[in-house]
């Protein structure tokens, strides 16, 4: 057998697949996501297409096939809260960390295997939701994959969300509690831009939802926006930075 000091990356993120994939809400949620996401991303549509009309202005058939994601907004992120400190709920993190000494090491293992289950899961979802999208909006115009702006708005939309859940993941790690940690992604991403939309200047642009929203449409960003990659750049740095403090207090405090 070997010693927990000979452990190395590849042993910890086949630990990691194997706590992740044995969790049975995990796989429900996992299962149920991509159905749910087609359904409202279909159903969307067809309301939208009924609605269309030549006098339209704005009109992108491709944001509105993706409403299908929007439970995972909130879904995905709290798996993520939900992978770290399941853990210390259950006082398994004492087991893990017995065996892998090296806690970032851990913590690592858990982002890289969330992070890549997340952003396959969530590609699947955001094309399967467009290509049905499509053909449910009836005789209104259809956006197609090759068209300016479309591919691009597929692929960040799906990778964003997988974002939002190792943001999650790395709250996860700083708070510990399941509860406390989903309460804080929600007053950071949903109560936080609300506030400042309140106050002078234009940091609710930065919010994770505004972001998102230029990144999930195929269109140029609406003037003083962020642009879709610029925003992809800010939430992989917040993700990047929960995930780094997360680090820090799995190794500054006791399991």
């Amino acid at each position: 057998m070997s010693s927990a000091s000979s452990y190395g990356i590849g042993d910890v993120v086949r630990s990691e697949w194997t706590k992740l994939t044995s969790l049975r809400s995990i796989r429900w949620t996992f299962a149920a996501f991509p159905l749910v996401g087609m359904v409202l991303g279909i159903v969307s549509s067809a309301a939208y297409g009924s609605n269309w009309s030549p006098e339209r202005e704005s009109w992108d058939p491709t944001n509105n096939t993706l409403a299908g994601l929007i439970p995972g907004y909130l879904l995905i992120p709290v798996l993520g809260v939900l992978v770290m400190s399941s853990e210390f709920t259950t006082g398994a993190i004492s087991s893990t960390f017995s065996a892998v000494p090296k806690r970032s090491l851990v913590l690592t293992a858990k982002a890289a295997v969330f992070g890549a289950v997340v952003f396959v899961l969530d590609e699947v979802v955001t094309f399967a939701a467009f290509l049905a999208g499509q053909q449910a909006m009836g005789d209104a115009p259809h956006a197609r994959i090759g068209d300016p702006g479309v591919l691009r708005a597929l692929v960040l939309s799906g990778a964003f969300l997988a974002l939002m859940g190792v943001f999650g993941l790395g709250l996860g790690a700083i708070v510990r509690h399941s509860g406390a940690a989903i309460a804080t992604y929600a007053g950071l991403v949903l109560v936080l831009p609300m506030i400042l939309l309140t106050l002078p200047g234009d940091a609710w642009r930065f919010g994770p939802l505004v972001i998102l929203g230029n990144s999930v449409a195929a269109a140029e960003a609406l003037p003083g926006m962020l642009s879709p990659w610029t925003g992809f750049a800010v939430m992989a740095l917040y993700a990047g930075v929960a995930l780094v403090a997360g680090g820090i207090c799995l190794v500054r405090r006791d399991a």
